[in-house]
């Protein structure tokens, strides 16, 4: 991947590093009238109609992915107010929820090796302006984005 330029810095997102619903919860309690070893996948419902499909999934994941670049100006506007060092490079997972309607809910950074408060909610903030395509139900999951300034 290249690094776009700006006037004021140059910023890569160098890594986008995918949850695939990692976050997600397994249900409290087993479908009813299940016997005999029938598992389902980890975070599905009990009946079909509750299913996240993996082609949603994948959506999501793409449209997450294609902000890396919206993602490194959020790394770039930190550095020019001096809450991060020029040569600053790290990871920002988030937490989210997308609702049956596609929007993101609850979003939230989980994990940073970059420590600015700026970053963080330029990256919720992008996170919460993408319309995710409608679900069967609430869908939560994680997504890392890579930064390096250069």
């Amino acid at each position: 991947m290249t690094p776009r330029t700006s006037a004021w810095l140059v910023a890569a997102v160098v890594a986008g590093a995918v949850g695939c619903g990692g976050g997600q919860r397994p249900d409290p309690a087993p479908p009813a009238g299940g016997g005999g070893g029938d598992a389902q996948p980890q975070g599905q419902g009990g009946d079909a109609g509750d299913v996240v499909p993996p082609d949603k999934i994948d959506e999501i994941n793409r449209q997450l992915a294609r902000k890396r670049s919206v993602m490194s100006r959020c790394l770039a506007i930190a550095v020019d107010n001096r809450e991060l060092p020029k040569n600053s490079q790290g990871k920002v997972t988030v937490e989210l929820v997308i609702s049956p309607a596609g929007a993101a809910e609850s979003v939230k950074v989980v994990r940073a090796s970059l420590q600015s408060k700026m970053l963080e909610d330029c990256i919720i903030g992008h996170i919460k302006e993408i319309a995710f395509p409608a679900l069967p139900r609430p869908f939560e999951t994680s997504y890392t984005y890579g930064f390096e300034a250069m």
